[in-house]
């Protein structure tokens, strides 16, 4: 299961057929696994079974259009990710995340090693590679154990590990980091979090800082203490990030992170670049004049596609809305809040709220299993830890 999750970050060794075979028995796993354990389901994950297959079908009728048979079969494997997941006992969804963080642990603190071994000077063995049938990624340098883009504009290589971006390796880590709470003193999540430092993701700084906030607020009995927390840590970051603005305005950091965090009248911030503006006007002209598009979204065909993403995709939650329509986007979340309302607890509505913020930034990354299977086995994790610390209160009192 954890193999599926990671091919679905798409590492370079999951860009040819051996990705594609990982998908094809895991499918078939998946499967048998879902048949042999039906008694673990409750009539809760029956009724959301119910609401998520009125989604697919919605779904698989767009996708039917949009991507084929693949689409199709990519519908297919999410009724059968979920399934596998909602099949799991409670131990497990549990253990799911721990698994998770060791493993994931595991693999970005030996790529960093490689990585830091090859920025200070040391000599390692590399091959070029491209990702096949794909016009927006230039070709990639290939350590085995870490790749790097050869495409940058700085003088200094973003670390994403063994994944196509950096992005995508921030954005998992972050929430990976709420997941764990934070808690720097495990090794496993010290990693993690200095993953997400060297990336230089603006969208992974800001999920982490805004998943550490989140989480002091639904930990808090305190109203006051948590306002008072969180402007001190706020203030403290912003007075951190202008002085080492204005002592280094030419470094690293402050290019790609600092100088991106500028107002501007147009998009809010200058780093705001998840859409073009060819894709604002088209939004604008097309999408929001018709009732019809805003309700069900827009079939595309391939001529208008390529005039509007060009060579490569555009990142937010407008690309879904457009797409997809505000009916699958309500489904979506409501698919998502009865998870949570299953397994309810503070933490676990936190993380559904950091949940939406990601979406925001980056879709795609809400179509791997590694963001379904651990939002699942999280909010489980949060409730029962929720359930068992009211019982220690209540112990404690008597």
């Amino acid at each position: 299961m954890f193999l599926l999750m990671l091919v679905s970050m798409r590492p370079w060794f999951a860009w040819n057929n051996l990705g594609n075979m990982i998908f094809a028995l895991s499918i078939c796993f998946l499967f048998l696994r879902c048949v042999l354990s039906s008694k673990n389901y409750s009539i809760k994950n029956t009724i959301l079974i119910v609401i998520f297959l009125a989604f697919l079908v919605y779904f698989m009728v767009r996708m039917r259009h949009a991507g084929g048979l693949v689409g199709i079969l990519n519908a297919i494997r999410a009724v059968l990710v979920l399934a596998f997941v909602m099949a799991m006992s409670i131990d497990e969804k549990k253990q799911i995340v721990t698994m998770t963080t060791n493993l994931y642990a595991w693999i970005v603190g030996i790529s960093m090693l490689a990585y830091l071994f090859v920025i200070s000077g040391i000599d390692m063995p590399y091959s070029t590679i491209e990702v096949p049938d794909n016009l927006f990624y230039r070709p990639f340098l290939n350590y085995r154990l870490f790749i790097v883009s050869t495409q940058t504009t700085v003088f200094f290589q973003r670390f994403q590990s063994i994944f196509t971006e950096p992005g995508h390796l921030s954005m998992i880590s972050a929430l990976l980091l709420y997941v764990n709470q934070y808690e720097l003193k495990k090794k496993s999540v010290l990693i993690i979090f200095v993953s997400v430092l060297m990336t230089l993701s603006l969208s992974g700084y800001l999920l982490m800082i805004f998943g550490y906030l989140i989480q002091i607020v639904a930990k808090s009995n305190k109203m006051y203490r948590t306002v008072l927390k969180i402007v001190t840590v706020t203030a403290l970051l912003v007075s951190i990030g202008l002085i080492y603005y204005s002592i280094h305005p030419d470094s690293m950091f402050s290019r790609l992170i600092l100088s991106r965090l500028e107002l501007d009248e147009e998009r809010g911030i200058r780093g705001n670049n998840r859409v073009s503006d060819r894709f604002d006007h088209f939004y604008e002209t097309h999408f929001l004049a018709s009732t019809e598009n805003i309700l069900w979204g827009m079939n595309l065909t391939e001529a208008e596609h390529w005039i509007l993403f060009g060579r490569g995709g555009e990142n937010s939650h407008r690309v879904f809305l457009l797409n997809h329509g505000v009916i699958s986007l309500v489904l979506l979340f409501l698919m998502y809040f009865c998870i949570v309302a299953i397994s309810p607890s503070k933490l676990g509505f936190g993380f559904l709220i950091l949940y939406c913020l990601s979406f925001l930034q980056r879709i795609q990354t809400h179509y791997w299993e590694i963001t379904l299977v651990l939002f699942m086995g999280a909010i489980q994790y949060f409730h029962t830890k929720s359930a068992s610390e009211l019982i220690s209160k209540h112990k404690s009192r008597i």
